[in-house]
């Protein structure tokens, strides 16, 4: 399957940024805001987009390093690449980002496929924008793979409103074991909020990553994420 490339404007006049739509369902159902981990839009990201896309939801993922450098791709075998991708993260406007996801969700709101309910789902940095965005957009639900920087935002977590699950690996050295049990202990007892735990390192779900990939958390996290995604229906 493939994805076509669309073009937003910011809503700071600052310019227009891509994002990619992937093939649209017969029958109206959700929308997905999926957010791409620090190597860029990788074909991963097209990847698992598409595997979103299959079950019937409106899935756009937006380019969130635009306005650092557009278009930036990393592979993860070449150090210097990743660690400007490392780099670039550490340089994101977090408010920025939040209004270019809200300029996302509108536009998916707007098409006929989509049936007015949102989720957003991030990897990695993406998983910790998913969060943001479940704290400060409200939509109908978020999904946080392995957000890395979380814990920089845990009072914000009580303004989450929306389900909202974390997928986390208990082996992810981006975030020790722990941290992850300081984020669950600010978040775990809010009402709409929920952890599932995986024996697993940190971007387990990325099946271009081999030597970081499980099937078995991945294929248990998918099935949790699209038991949530399908109650928008």
């Amino acid at each position: 399957m493939t994805s076509d490339r669309i073009e937003l404007s910011a809503t700071d006049d600052s310019g227009k940024f891509c994002a990619y739509l992937t093939a649209l369902p017969e029958t109206p159902g959700p929308g997905v805001v999926m957010l791409h981990e620090i190597l860029g839009i990788t074909p991963w990201i097209h990847e698992i987009a598409n595997q979103f896309s299959v079950r019937g939801y409106c899935v756009t993922f937006p380019d969130i390093f635009w306005r650092l450098q557009p278009n930036f791709v990393a592979d993860y075998r070449i150090p210097l690449q990743r660690e400007r991708g490392l780099q670039l993260r550490s340089e994101i406007n977090h408010e920025k980002a939040i209004d270019d996801i809200a300029t996302v969700i509108e536009h998916l709101k707007a098409l006929p496929e989509c049936n007015g309910k949102i989720a957003v789902v991030g990897f990695c940095m993406g998983g910790t924008l998913a969060y943001l965005s479940a704290a400060r957009l409200k939509p109908d639900a978020a999904i946080v793979y392995y957000g890395t920087e979380v814990h920089r935002f845990l009072d914000e977590g009580l303004n989450i409103n929306c389900p909202t699950i974390f997928h986390a690996g208990v082996r992810d050295q981006h975030v020790p074991l722990d941290l992850l049990n300081t984020i669950r202990g600010a978040l775990e007892g809010l009402p709409s909020v929920a952890f599932h735990l995986y024996d697993a390192d940190h971007a387990f779900a990325n099946t271009h990553r081999p030597e970081l990939f499980q099937a078995a958390p991945t294929e248990r996290a998918h099935k949790l994420s699209f038991k949530l995604l399908d109650t928008l229906f």
